[in-house]
């Protein structure tokens, strides 16, 4: 398509600033506190609607949610079930239901994914989405222009609540039984569920909602009973609030509407409730307990981002040895791709050699490196790039609210990977600033759009605060209109981590304080999570039958021992490393013993198979004799043939900067 010219209205609206004040924000749509305000214009860029992502359930006024838990309700002709955890849940144009999923196991997967769950009928012929928020969406249902009630759905929270616009019928596909004023109990799909309705009537085939009147639909924990929830919920949840704290690695949900409601934590958030006396739910992610309250707070590990290995110890001769394959990796770098995955990879690659040269203190390497990274990277910098071409150039997708990279790859058209992608660049441009400072303004404007897109939002609501970040869970979401009918998903954490790495490391360089807290609030929520989902989950978390002690893919409803790209063993634990960066070195070296088991299950061919010399970097890390042999075996590696993400100089560093790490 033809770049067109953002839309006057939203130009003047794009280009306002808000710096030392408060954006004047809808209240459905408020930012979490802590995180940046939205200050970067995306006015610079060509605007162009680049997906046909069809007919979006949604109102006029919001943002689309890609990215979000809850996407594939939005999206795509159908709507897809969603996972507001524990619950499983689904929309029709005239229903809702809700479900506890049972959870299975095979040697590759764990799932808990939507079944048939309770029905509840609405005298409605469609629905959309009219307020969300990064935790929780709230659907409105309409007899033709006509409203009948709203239902508001959040991670953490066990209940679904209805409200009623006018006096509503709601027909459930199991009968209710009375269990006290106002509660009711049924039993569908092996499940007993609770309602409970105030001045509500049954009549023995629908419930009879007065306007304005609300009726929450919810499991009952097989160690719990209907009576203590009821007594336990006050009004429906209508929004979750996100606060992250003055420690950036602390979160903090409030569910508001509501005195008194029930929460569930997610099982890795420790501690993150309190009165958790209304039973146990089984989860895909383990045991996930029912608490009363209207707050879920905790903290995690924190994380500090990284340019550079810590070199200061290396000898001579391994330093001249490093710096002598770095300029080789350099002279053998090709033409890089167009595209914002594999082009953003050869951008950090190149990154990656720049700091290393200018770490071992060889300055004519490190001007050269800068050079090459500054010829790659300066196309893609130019704002109004794609009015001239079709490739390394960036615009904004009015219609999906998001910026798009040309030319796009793996449905990043859509909204997929953007974190993954826009980290790279991300990272590229710090690590060239930081050796050029002269070459900040004209990164500036292009890379702030793009931290823009993926965490920090842009003015006016252009795009998005958080796009791909869940704080309930504390890790991000990868697939953009989520078309699934397990929920949203995420594969390669380690990108991710990578991803507001390289966020922070900009922010710091662009000397954005407010940036900088919501990168390291992401960079840590997103270690811990990688850590406790993905590659070192407690045996406990993993439901009998499952064979592995890794995870690669990562849904609302199942998990998988796979990768999108190959069966093979060494992509899927190559996928959870990959890149092998500073800031790795510190997350993934935190437990040996994990380490060794990792690579022993990944089998024989787990450092010859696809991303096979990722693997071998991350063996090193499970002690010295695991490191004595990568180093002998990294010696015998060719320079050629590594990913495309890789070189071996890195893969040298690598090895010597755990061979130089204090304690062992």
């Amino acid at each position: 398509m033809t770049a067109r010219r953002l839309p006057a209205a939203l130009a003047v609206a794009a280009v306002l600033v808000f710096s030392g004040c408060t954006a004047t924000t809808p209240a459905d749509q408020a930012a979490p506190t802590g995180t940046a305000e939205p200050s970067t214009s995306i006015a610079a860029l060509p605007v162009e609607s680049v997906a046909d992502i069809g007919e979006a359930r949604l109102a006029e006024d919001l943002i689309p949610p890609t990215n979000r838990w809850y996407s594939g309700l939005v999206f795509g002709a159908q709507p897809q079930p969603v996972y507001p955890f524990p619950l499983a849940f689904a929309a029709d144009d005239d229903a809702f239901t809700v479900d506890l999923p049972a959870v299975t196991a095979t040697e590759k997967t764990i799932a808990a994914s939507f079944g048939a769950g309770l029905r509840i009928g609405l005298d409605a012929d469609r629905f959309a989405a009219v307020r969300a928020d990064p935790v929780s969406v709230t659907l409105r249902w309409w007899s033709g222009d006509d409203p009948i009630g709203d239902v508001t759905i959040a991670e953490g929270s066990p209940v679904v609540g209805f409200t009623a616009a006018r006096e509503s019928t709601l027909v459930p596909a199991a009968p209710l039984r009375s269990a006290g004023d106002d509660v009711w109990t049924a039993t569908a799909d092996d499940t007993a569920f609770g309602v409970v309705a105030r001045g509500a009537r049954w009549d023995g085939k629908a419930l009879t909602v007065p306007e304005g009147g609300h009726a929450q639909w919810f499991a009952i924990p097989e160690d719990s009973d209907v009576s203590a929830w009821a007594e336990a919920l006050d009004a429906p949840v209508d929004g979750v609030h996100v606060e992250t704290g003055a420690a950036s690695a602390s979160t903090r949900l409030t569910y508001t509407g509501t005195d008194s409601t029930v929460l569930v934590p997610f099982p890795t958030q420790a501690g993150a409730g309190s009165d958790c006396d209304l039973g146990t739910f089984a989860t895909a992610y383990g045991e996930a307990d029912a608490c009363r309250g209207t707050e879920l707070a905790w903290t995690v590990p924190e994380t500090s981002p990284r340019a550079a290995f810590d070199l200061g110890a290396i000898d001579d001769e391994t330093r001249a040895a490093i710096a002598a394959q770095a300029a080789a990796d350099l002279d053998a770098t090709p033409p890089l791709p167009a595209d914002t995955y594999y082009g953003g990879k050869a951008l950090a690659r190149l990154a990656a050699l720049l700091t290393l040269a200018r770490d071992l203190g060889d300055t004519a390497l490190a001007d050269r490196v800068a050079v090459r990274l500054w010829t790659e990277l300066a196309p893609w910098a130019e704002a109004d790039g794609c009015r001239e071409r079709d490739s390394r150039c960036f615009v904004y997708d009015d219609a999906l609210r998001t910026v798009v990279g040309k030319t796009p790859t793996f449905g990043s058209e859509e909204g997929n990977d953007h974190h993954f992608h826009y980290g790279y660049f991300l990272t590229a441009a710090a690590a060239l600033v930081a050796a050029q400072p002269e070459k900040a303004d004209a990164l500036a404007t292009v890379m702030d759009i793009l931290a823009a897109d993926i965490a920090a939002g842009a003015a006016e609501e252009a795009l998005p605060r958080l796009r791909v970040f869940d704080p309930y869970r504390g890790h991000s979401w990868a697939s953009g209109l989520s078309p699934f009918a397990d929920g949203n998903n995420q594969e390669s954490s380690s990108e991710a981590v990578a991803a507001w790495n390289g966020l922070a490391l900009w922010a710091e360089i662009r000397g954005d304080d407010g940036l900088a807290h919501t990168a390291r609030w992401l960079l840590s929520a997103e270690v811990a999570a990688a850590r406790a989902l993905w590659l070192e989950p407690d045996s406990d978390t993993l439901a009998e039958g499952f064979d592995h002690p890794v995870v690669s893919l990562t849904w609302g409803g199942k998990r998988d021992y796979a990768t999108w790209f190959s069966p093979e063993p060494s992509a899927i634990l190559g996928i959870q490393v990959l890149p092998l960066t500073p800031v790795a070195l510190d997350y993934l070296a935190q437990d040996p013993g994990r380490v060794a088991r990792n690579v022993a299950d990944a089998g024989p061919q787990a450092f010859s198979g696809p991303l096979g010399e990722y693997v071998l970097m991350y063996s090193a890390l499970g002690g010295a004799a695991p490191h004595a042999a990568a180093t002998e075996a990294l010696a015998a590696l060719p320079a050629d043939g590594l990913d495309d993400g890789n070189s071996k100089a890195v893969m040298m560093a690598w090895l010597a900067a755990i061979e130089a790490s204090p304690g062992r």
